[in-house]
């Protein structure tokens, strides 16, 4: 039997050399795969069948910042000087050897518009940053904005509210970012809009479980701000919130000029009486608040059967837009929605006065013990602005001490347009109707130039009084003006 003995040419036989070298790529392809190679590699020194590993330093265990399908955004680099700030997507990641001899990555992105950029270095890229807007947020076109990115004047919108339809990539130019599609107030959408040229509104922090008085206040912060920051848009939260006060005469709001007020399915439910007030600045007509505009809102009675009281009340102005508001069983009998001494150059637009003097409501005769003006008190009074303090109720007479200064000249209310209003009864839940409907004009002065037409007067309470055509005054009739220009009444629906 010794002398059958096997020769060995090595120390191990054949087969298990193929075994081991079996074993041995299967643990350097999973070490491999979970990154665990170059730690084993610096202890396991296999002798045994004359393999050693390569030692893998730290900087060939760093991975790459980035990788294949991450979102990057271009930071710098002098090569790359057209696509700063531009948003895309990595398609390939490369190494690369530094003239140190170090490992460093390059990168291929790719843009939504198809282009790419080849051998993009880690240090000149970056993370994306959030969008400064989102969708659906009401966003302000800066009064600097002169064209969107496809050359398209935005001059029509400058300083105007909008919502964000859309926010994408902006591929268009080396500003890079983002752009928006932007549905602005009047339908008007612009698409492609640069992120610098839109700027954030200020959010009024009404709150639905603050008492009117602490809505009020808000109110006044709010246009304090606007005062001091000509331009500002006070954006109005969704939602119901109490305002008013039982002394309304304390518990005033003042208007500021340049401002623009928006509401957001806002209502806001008047308890007690509500005055918004905008003062004189000086004598002339247009030395008053300027540039005002108050859009969206829905103003409501919080006693929808009595009724409560809103009053917008202006001595001289010029350039105000009062357009898609909402006047629910707030035209209290007597009173004004809105009283204009001297207003200048402004428009009454596509707004809803409903139901007015609830008090009247069974009225079908002239009451001797009442004032005339308690039946045909115009929810738009366009009146004439003086120092005689009868005007305006002496309401601002006994709060402005530049009263008399700044009205020693009498102004006429010029070149108001009311147009595309409705005036209409107030119905309760079972269809009866609870208080017809107010109307426009003016009873005690003159206006100047003023066009009254397509508005809708639907029940209105002098019509519903029993005075013979013979005998009816000009005072009762929808509208009515002491003194009606050719050209100035026309294409109104009155039934």
């Amino acid at each position: 039997m010794g002398n059958r003995r096997h020769k060995r040419k090595g120390l191990v036989r054949k087969s298990e050399i193929i075994v081991l070298t079996i074993f041995v790529s299967s643990a350097v392809l999973l070490l491999a795969a979970t990154n665990s190679l170059g730690v084993l590699a610096k202890t396991l020194h296999l002798k045994s069948v004359g393999i050693v590993l390569p030692f893998v330093n730290k900087e060939a265990e760093q991975k790459s910042q980035y990788s294949s399908g991450q979102k990057v955004q271009i930071k710098s680099g002098e090569k790359l000087a057209d696509y700063q700030n531009w948003i895309g997507t990595v398609k390939k990641v490369k190494t690369t050897e530094t003239s140190q001899r170090k490992t460093a990555y390059i990168y291929d992105v790719k843009f939504g518009n198809g282009r790419t950029v080849k051998h993009v270095s880690e240090q000149d890229l970056a993370k994306i940053k959030k969008s400064r807007y989102r969708q659906g947020q009401v966003v302000k076109l800066t009064s600097s904005a002169k064209e969107n990115l496809d050359g398209h004047s935005l001059a029509d919108y400058r300083a105007s509210a909008g919502r964000v339809e859309q926010v994408s990539y902006n591929h268009s130019s080396a500003a890079g970012g983002y752009k928006y599609d932007i549905t602005f107030d009047d339908g008007g959408k612009v698409t492609d809009i640069q992120e610098g040229d839109l700027d954030t509104v200020y959010q009024v922090k009404l709150k639905a479980e603050n008492s009117a008085a602490q809505n009020n206040d808000v109110l006044r912060q709010a246009f304090a701000y606007a005062k001091e920051h000509p331009g500002t848009i006070l954006s109005l939260p969704s939602g119901k919130f109490k305002i008013g006060s039982q002394t309304p005469t304390k518990d005033y709001i003042t208007l500021a000029s340049d401002t623009e007020i928006r509401g957001d399915n806002t209502t806001l439910l008047v308890e007690g009486v509500a005055c918004w007030f905008a003062l004189a600045t000086g004598p002339r007509a247009t030395d008053g608040v300027k540039n005002f505009t108050m859009r969206n809102l829905n103003i409501k009675a919080s006693d929808l059967d009595k009724g409560n009281h809103f009053m917008v009340m202006a001595n001289h102005g010029d350039h105000w837009r009062v357009l898609n508001n909402s006047f629910t069983m707030v035209h209290k009998m007597g009173s004004h929605v809105f009283d204009m001494g001297g207003l200048q150059n402004s428009s009454f637009k596509g707004n809803q006065f409903t139901g007015y003097a609830p008090e009247l409501v069974n009225a079908r005769q002239i009451d001797a013990n009442l004032s005339l003006h308690d039946y045909y008190s115009e929810a738009i009074q366009l009146d004439a602005s003086s120092d005689n303090g009868v005007w305006d109720g002496g309401l601002l007479k006994g709060l402005d001490p530049n009263y008399s200064a700044h009205n020693k000249d009498r102004q006429l209310s010029r070149n108001i347009v009311i147009t595309d209003n409705s005036f209409v009864p107030y119905y309760d839940s079972k269809g009866n109707i609870k208080a017809y409907s107010g109307s426009v004009g003016q009873h005690s002065s003159d206006v100047g130039p003023i066009k009254i037409y397509n508005n809708l007067f639907s029940n209105t309470l002098v019509d519903r009084l029993n005075i013979s055509e013979k005998n009816k005054l000009w005072l009762f009739k929808a509208i009515h003006l002491k003194t009606e220009r050719k050209g100035t009444v026309y294409d109104n629906d009155i039934d």
